[in-house]
């Protein structure tokens, strides 16, 4: 049965392992710490049995902006609705805890599948970042309205 809860220090070696696993230019260790640090109610793991297969990482900014930061499923638990778990989790403590109005991610123009999550999620595209990613990609920016 899925899990969905706060990562643990325990946790974080499988996390990094994760991030590596889903980006080419995956976060630093240290990054992943901080942001755990920083906010520790919006950087959740999604659990199978024992096993972390996946992760989320959110901030807020300017006081009622949800930012999520990062997201990965393991590549061999992806489609089974993880990522969609988490973040149904994230924007419920994002909305709950911190009052946000809005969330914002930022998405690799040809990452359709995670593209179509956040679309039918209510996330809408509003803009798009020339070069974004060190490779050159572009990204598109999401939005969702949370809260009027």
């Amino acid at each position: 049965m899925l899990r969905i809860r706060r990562a643990k220090p325990s946790d974080m070696e499988k996390v990094a392992v994760l991030e590596e696993k889903c980006f080419r230019y995956p976060y630093p260790r240290t990054l992943l710490h901080m942001l755990c640090a920083l906010y520790p109610e919006l950087f959740l793991v999604a659990e199978l049995g024992n096993e972390v297969v996946g992760y989320v990482s959110a901030v807020v900014k300017r006081g009622d902006v949800g930012h999520i930061v990062s997201i990965c499923v393991d590549p061999q638990y992806r489609r089974r609705g993880v990522g969609k778990r988490l973040m149904q989790e994230v924007e419920r403590v994002l909305v709950e805890l911190f009052g946000v109005k809005s969330i914002r991610l930022e998405v690799r123009v040809s990452n359709i599948p995670a593209i179509n999550l956040y679309k039918s999620l209510g996330y809408r595209i509003v803009d798009k970042l020339r070069n974004y990613y060190p490779d050159g990609e572009d990204a598109y920016v999401m939005y969702k309205n949370v809260k009027e």
